[in-house]
């Protein structure tokens, strides 16, 4: 495979999720591919999606839409592989209060594979999520990057997601509202929900005070909702709808994301269960 920038990389990371509803509506969201429970030893790892509830719930026809991948390995930019899943692997997180949740991905994989179809997709690794001293070296304000979706645009030529940047609006140290959130100042639309946030820095950054040089990246967390302001002038929180609706509430950038730390509590259940 040819050599890749970290940023390239993180565009194989995610899948294109379109659903159809229980009431005929359809909607689009993000989902992306984590590696949990990695064993260096075995080589062994439990590939999963993680999106919001809010994107999957109620969706009677659920389609994911991935990069194909040649005979040798390599991706086919120009070639998806769209499959419809219809079974019953999606686990909720254990806290019900957090929009997220998980499918595992080695049955779907494997199937595919025993059907002659090769999908290609670069994971994320758990290593990734910031440990509470990398958080605590983070500032009130810096730059992310998130990759996903809105109202379900892509390349559809190259089958590329939308990357977009912003800023942290509440320290990432700290929990926005008391919630292990944090808030960012960028672009949030229907179909964003579900999309990866990354604090992605290559060739120099700054920390502690000084400039260091090399790359820096770590999962921040996952997209959920934001912050609209109502044609009557009532500023309200929204989870991002996945259906799009005629504008009545106008987004003001403000998107809230889930603490990436909280897909841990996925790996924690699947280690109780091994």
């Amino acid at each position: 495979m040819k050599q890749m920038s970290l940023s390239e990389r993180l565009t194989y990371s995610t899948v294109l999720i379109r659903c159809k509803y229980s009431n005929g509506l359809s909607g689009t969201g993000t989902g992306f591919v984590v590696d949990l429970c990695y064993n260096k030893e075995k080589g062994t790892c439990i590939p999963v999606l993680i999106t919001n509830n809010h994107v999957v719930e109620g969706s009677v026809n659920t389609v994911f839409e991935f990069c194909k991948a040649d005979s040798e390995g390599n991706p086919i930019d120009t070639e998806q592989i769209s499959f419809n899943y219809s079974g019953n692997e999606w686990i909720h997180h254990p806290d019900t209060d957090v929009d997220l949740r998980c499918l595992p991905l080695g049955n779907v994989l494997n199937d595919l594979r025993n059907r002659g179809i090769n999908v290609f997709y670069i994971p994320l690794g758990t290593d990734l999520i910031p440990t509470q001293n990398q958080l605590s070296s983070l500032s009130a304000m810096e730059d992310v990057v998130m990759i996903g979706y809105p109202i379900g645009i892509s390349d559809e030529y190259n089958h590329k997601p939308i990357i977009r940047r912003g800023i942290t609006s509440s320290h990432p140290n700290k929990n926005y509202q008391g919630k292990r959130e944090t808030l960012l100042d960028i672009a949030s639309y229907p179909g964003s929900s579900g999309s990866p946030v990354f604090i992605l820095n290559q060739g120099a950054y700054i920390e502690g005070g000084g400039v260091t040089l090399g790359n820096r990246l770590y999962l921040l967390g996952i997209l959920y909702g934001g912050h609209e302001f109502k044609a009557n002038g009532v500023l309200r929180f929204s989870m991002l709808p996945n259906i799009p609706t005629p504008v009545t509430n106008i987004p003001i950038n403000l998107g809230i994301m889930i603490k990436s730390d909280r897909i841990l509590e996925f790996e924690d259940m699947f280690k109780r269960i091994s």
